[in-house]
């Protein structure tokens, strides 16, 4: 059984029981001794920092009587919580580096705008306007109508 070197302990998620962890490992041995469950998906608890012997002393949040929150980094590719420190996944093995942006494709150049042009008016037929021919139709149709009625 491998020891712990740095005391990182983790309160179980599902039953609440205070357990040490292999930080930036994934053993066997890391899961829960009451309920099993998996303790290196849970968040580290409270580090306890020798404030003489550390630099980690420097790092510490004023208040927290000499702990440090442990933070994590979630991995670029498989979103696994890494430590900040770590260099490639646990769990997939990918570089924690994320990868520069891909460079954007250049613009399509724009399309040339066609222009219509309005169609030119049409020509006359030879024909009289309509309007005419409807006037003069309403007046023989009166005449006649009146002719009509004088001879009856």
């Amino acid at each position: 059984m491998t020891d712990i070197a740095d005391g990182t302990t983790v309160t179980c998620p599902e039953c609440g029981t205070v357990s040490p962890v292999h930080p930036g490992q994934r053993l066997a041995s890391d899961f829960c001794p009451s309920c099993d469950y998996p303790l290196f998906w849970a968040r580290p608890s409270a580090v306890a920092v020798d404030a003489e012997d550390s630099d980690e002393a420097r790092r510490r949040a004023p208040g927290t009587s000499g702990t440090a929150a442990a933070a994590s980094l979630a991995c670029p590719s498989c979103a696994e919580l890494n430590l900040p420190t770590a260099v490639v996944c646990v769990r997939c093995g990918a570089s924690m580096l994320p990868p520069p942006p891909a460079a954007e494709p250049p613009l399509p150049e724009p399309q040339p705008v066609v222009v219509v042009q309005p169609a030119p008016p049409p020509e006359p037929c030879g024909h009289p306007a309509t309007w005419l021919v409807v006037l003069v139709t309403a007046v023989a149709s009166v005449a006649l109508t009146l002719l009509v009625v004088w001879l009856v």
